[in-house]
């Protein structure tokens, strides 16, 4: 998937494998391509097909007859702009395209995050510099390992004790736990930060492609001052020093979390479609 260097965090393996039990993905191997179908709420949906651009056309054929077959309307999640120019220079008007503002990708400079300079980062700043005044000589950030993991779980058990107990929350607890027992068969970073020998902070990421990282899972104690933007700070700088972007996913139209992602002032969107056949 790296190789084909797309920037919407649903082309990566890991993503996929850790929301596999809600949307029901499945997979069909071609002889240049994979297609992914998925269900969800009872009906079926697929994604940009896998495969060089000399390919799609194949590919996408074999999603039409996929379709047909099952007597559905094509239904496509995820669909960048630049699969949307594809559709219509080659299907004319069998599409209807609905954008989701709800799901684009945040990606941010990297050296931006990992420096933090600049007037607009003023009170990122802030905080960073109270965390590191305030629990000087008492913290510390460490790349975890399987060993550890408990530990990240304890934190997300605590973190969840104030959200309301819904499918979303869940299903994220599912997700997380399915990284941390494949962690050796993945590509994933963990990285979290200890203050007086406890886990107060844990996050994960990967290489999205060359040139961008990809950050999935971001948890910290939010009765810490400055700890989220400094995990987010230290994580960047050990792991992913070198990375020009910066993939922080979507919102999904939840206000706070739009408005946090928002303040760190995203260097451009992954814009995202819905493709529905009229």
């Amino acid at each position: 998937m790296k190789n084909l260097n797309h920037e919407a965090c649903e082309y990566n393996f890991t993503t996929l494998f850790m929301w596999q039990h809600l949307y029901k993905t499945m997979y069909h191997k071609g002889e240049n391509f994979i297609v992914i179908i998925g269900e969800y709420e009872d009906h079926k949906f697929t994604v940009i097909p896998l495969a060089k651009k000399e390919n799609l056309k194949n590919a996408f054929e074999f999603i039409v007859d996929y379709f047909q077959e099952n007597n559905q309307n094509i239904h496509l999640r995820a669909a960048t702009g630049e699969f949307i120019k594809f559709l219509k220079e080659n299907y004319d008007e069998r599409f209807n395209y609905i954008e989701e503002r709800d799901y684009f990708d945040y990606v941010y400079l990297g050296e931006s995050l990992r420096t933090l300079k600049g007037r607009k980062y003023q009170k990122k700043r802030n905080h960073v510099n109270y965390f590191l005044k305030e629990y000087d000589g008492r913290f510390e950030y460490k790349r975890l390992n399987e060993d550890d993991f408990y530990e990240c779980l304890n934190l997300l058990e605590k973190w969840t004790e104030n959200k309301e107990d819904d499918e979303s929350i869940l299903s994220e607890k599912i997700a997380i736990e399915k990284v941390f027992k494949n962690y050796d068969k993945l590509d994933v970073k963990v990285g979290g930060i200890y203050i007086d020998s406890k886990l107060e902070a844990f996050t994960f990421g990967e290489y999205l492609n060359d040139n961008m990282a990809l950050i999935h899972v971001e948890k910290a104690n939010a009765e810490i001052r400055g700890l989220y933007p400094i995990i987010n700070k230290l994580f960047l700088e050990n792991e992913f020093k070198d990375v020009e972007f910066v993939n922080r996913e979507e919102d999904l139209g939840v206000a706070g979390l739009r408005k946090a992602k928002l303040s760190y002032y995203p260097h451009k969107f992954v814009e995202k479609y819905t493709v529905l056949e009229v």
